[in-house]
């Protein structure tokens, strides 16, 4: 089925339902899923179709549902989700799987979708950000839905995009994110400390190639301006929350650990320390070719429990 929407005069989409009767083994507790495609704008790539795969449980923690948008790192490494069109990543597949058996809608972001990125096309990744204010405003008209108690989280890419949102967390008019949890991200550029209407959880590894230091400074700096934020940090695990991991070649943005780059409320850009930050000295110093491997996950399960123990912490 088709449909156009409008919102605001201003926001369009097409939407493509799919259902699916036939659950999955590895999801047995779904009431029902449904492929969403909506056509959604931002700088990088103009208007594109973003399918969600759309997740109901069987028996949701409250009514009307809690939500969590999930947003895939840049290696997509679960395929496929129920047969449809949305490709994830492993961290938020497992998310997936204990958000809807603790009682939570899910709503699994594909941003690459047909945009032929690669992983290391790390300058050509969309600004999911974006699409996420889009995708909570569509999710918003959803009456089964309790759009007080929209969550959103992210895994490395995905997590840098959790952390891109805090420019604006308000959707739909006075709506504002419930919580944010930030898998393992790059943290070497984030938003200017203030006192964030929504909560902030940082994951990470504290052996990753994305260094745990930048999230620090940024938790710490959030913090003492007032914002509810916390780091939880695994010291034995990589960026994938393994304790086999490894350094590699590969593009990574990880350049700028000591001194990472402040995004200033005028939209201008400059290094902690207060010199210049330009995109071509970012681009410079930020980008390295040192990348992590390793992919044994010790730690993810606890690092999943602690992502919902968030959401359920923030429930309003």
């Amino acid at each position: 089925m088709i449909r156009l929407f409008l919102l605001g005069g201003l926001l369009f989409w097409t939407e493509i339902d799919i259902a699916y009767s036939k659950s999955s083994r590895d999801f047995p507790d779904i009431a029902r899923a449904e492929t969403i495609v909506l056509e959604l704008t931002e700088r990088k790539h103009g208007k594109s179709e973003v399918p969600i795969e759309f997740v109901m449980p069987t028996q949701p923690r409250q009514t009307p549902v809690p939500l969590v948008i999930l947003q895939h790192g840049s290696t997509q490494d679960a395929k496929n989700i129920f047969n449809g069109s949305v490709n994830t990543d492993v961290h938020q597949y497992q998310l997936a799987k204990r958000a809807l058996k603790n009682g939570f809608a899910v709503g699994i972001v594909d941003a690459f979708y047909k945009k032929d990125l690669k992983p290391g096309d790390k300058s050509e990744f969309p600004q999911a950000h974006v699409y996420a204010k889009q995708i909570a405003e569509y999710f918003a008209q959803n009456s089964e839905l309790d759009k007080n108690n929209f969550f959103y989280s992210g895994f490395s890419y995905g997590g840098h995009q959790a952390l891109m949102l805090m420019k604006n967390l308000y959707f739909s008019g006075s709506y504002k994110w419930a919580g944010l949890v930030s898998a393992d991200p790059p943290c070497g550029w984030f938003h200017e400390p203030r006192a964030f209407i929504t909560p902030l959880l940082t994951i990470k590894g504290g052996e990753s190639h994305y260094k745990p230091k930048p999230c620090q400074i940024m938790t710490d700096l959030y913090k003492q301006a007032g914002s509810q934020a916390e780091i939880i940090i695994f010291p034995k695990s990589n960026h994938y929350f393994s304790h086999n991991g490894k350094f590699v070649k590969g593009p990574a943005v990880n350049g700028c650990a000591d001194n990472p780059v402040i995004i200033q409320k005028s939209g201008g850009t400059m290094f902690l320390d207060g010199t210049k930050a330009t995109r071509k000295i970012i681009k410079k110093k930020c980008f390295t070719n040192q990348a992590g491997s390793g992919k044994s996950r010790e730690d993810l399960e606890q690092a999943i429990t602690i992502s919902l123990e968030f959401f359920i912490k923030n429930l309003k």
